[in-house]
This record gives structure tokens, sequence and C-alpha cells, in this order.
């Protein structure tokens, strides 16, 4: 069923996440370091993982760099590789980020791992103890607002260029708490980059039409008068590949329910530059 753009508020998700780790973990507060058998529990688990994190452990231990690990992975962009190395220092060094979408991000990955049964009780203690810790970073009001502004900042600096090509938005609420959770795909607005295209966009904002200032993440830039075709072709493979369209109709036609990730390895197939403006954790694999 093809999404609204709803009205924003407080997560569902976020909130029946955090009731699934025990009440006692929220007597200490702060990250807490591993000790040396449950971190060699977690490399051993990092060797043998199978999905993007345990390839990029696996890469950096080969001390390659994040574009060599890119082509290894044949992904478009190495941007995604310190998404990863940020996940993998919180696993073995209780290294925990401070920036809520960040938090947000890794909290998921945590409690991924905790719904499976392989772990020690020591390990499963470290995981949960830090998830809560994870999941009050990324509950941080203060640290949001000063994440947002600075995306907001970043967003008018990559807008004032009037680069031609396809843009990529969010809403900073479902890039915190993602439309579909345990994906990690989230309403993102693909379309491209007419100037006048932009100001009308803007002054949606302006009318209400949407519940918060969007942030830019991507650009993907193409040759003069070619953008309009590499929408359609984006948009026909978003279609394609089931990740649902927004039918609001004050929101416009151009919201879908799918991640960078995706529309990265779109804009690859399509030759097309991608220009990193804000970095968006969202993705297919965690």
């Amino acid at each position: 069923m093809s999404p609204e753009l709803p009205e924003l508020a407080d997560s569902d998700t976020a909130v029946g996440e955090r009731a699934s780790v025990p009440a006692t973990s929220l007597v200490e507060l702060g990250p807490v370091r591993p000790s040396d058998d449950v971190r060699a529990e977690l490399v051993s688990f990092l060797e043998h993982d199978q999905s993007r994190i345990g390839d990029v452990y696996r890469g950096l231990q080969r001390n390659l760099s994040a574009d060599q690990i890119a082509a290894e992975l044949e992904v478009s962009t190495s941007s995604f590789v310190w998404q990863y190395e940020r996940r993998i220092r919180s696993l073995l060094d209780g290294d925990l980020p401070t920036a809520p979408t960040v938090a947000q991000a890794v909290a998921r990955k945590f409690r991924g791992m905790l719904k499976t049964g392989q772990w020690s009780d020591a390990c499963r203690s470290y995981l949960e103890h830090n998830l809560v810790e994870l999941e009050r970073r990324a509950a941080d009001e203060s640290a949001r607002s000063a994440e947002v502004q600075q995306a907001k900042v970043q967003t008018e600096e990559a807008e004032a260029r009037n680069e031609i090509g396809i843009y990529v938005y969010a809403l900073p609420h479902y890039l915190l708490h993602p439309y579909e959770p345990d994906s990690g795909r989230t309403l993102l607005k693909v379309g491209r980059s007419d100037s006048d295209v932009i100001r009308r966009f803007r002054e949606q904002t302006r009318t209400t039409a949407l519940p918060e200032e969007p942030i830019l993440l991507r650009i993907y830039r193409t040759e003069p008068g070619g953008a309009a075709l590499a929408e359609s072709t984006f948009h026909r493979l978003l279609e394609a590949a089931d990740h649902h369209r927004s039918v609001a109709r004050t929101a416009g036609r151009e919201w879908f329910v799918t991640s960078t990730r995706f529309l990265d390895e779109v804009a690859r197939a399509l030759s097309l530059m991608p220009v990193v403006v804000n970095e968006a954790d969202v993705s297919d694999d965690d």
C-alpha cells in the first residue's frame, strides 16, 4: 500500500524498542567498555558475519581504504564505510556516537544482534547496557536540534550552487525514526533540480504542506537537459522495486519509502556523479 506522508508524532517504535531493555539497565548511565572476553566474542562475530558490517570489518582489517572497500563491494560511494566503521567502534570499544541519528542507527544494530540467542550472558549484558545509552543519546533534544541546524546550513549551501541533477530530501524526523524501522528505509523525496522545482518545494514547506523543513541528502549531477529523463528513470526503478510512492496530495508524488543506499546504486547504474550533502544512515542492511 502506498504510504501517506503523515503528521509527525513521537515514535511508537522507539518507545516499544526501549521497553525491551531491562529496566535495571537504566540505573547506570554512560557507556561501558567490553571485557577482553566479550570483545573477542564480538570480533569473532564480525569475522564471520556475511552482512555489510562484516564486509567492512574484514576490509579494514586488511588495511583497505574506504574507496577500496567500496570498489570491492561494488558500491557507488565510499561514505557508507564511515557509517559501518562507527558501528564497529561502538561494538568493540564501547565508543558510542553522540549524534542522535547515528546513535539511533547504531542502536538498531545492537537491537538486531540482541534478537539472536548466540551471545554469552556477559556479552548480552554489555550490549543491553550500551543500547540503553544509545537510546538516551538518540532522544537528546538539544543534540537533535544542533544536528538538524547543521544539516540545514549544509542544505542551504548546496542549494545555492543550483547544480543540475536529481535532489534527494528527507524530513529530520524520518531520519531519526525510519518509516520502516526493520529495514531502515524511510520517506525520501526524489526530484529533479530545476531551480523552479526547488523554489516550489521550499514554498510548500512554508505553506504547511510539510510538518518540518526538509534537509538535502544527495545531489546526483546530470548533464544540462538530462534531469527530467533521470528523474523519470529513478521513479520508475523505485516503483519497480516496490519502494512505495507517497499518495499525499499536499506533499506531491515524489516521496518514496527507500534508502540512500538504493538511490546511490541507481545513480551508479545511470553513471551519475553523486554529491553527499548530508549523510543519512538509512540502510537496507543492518
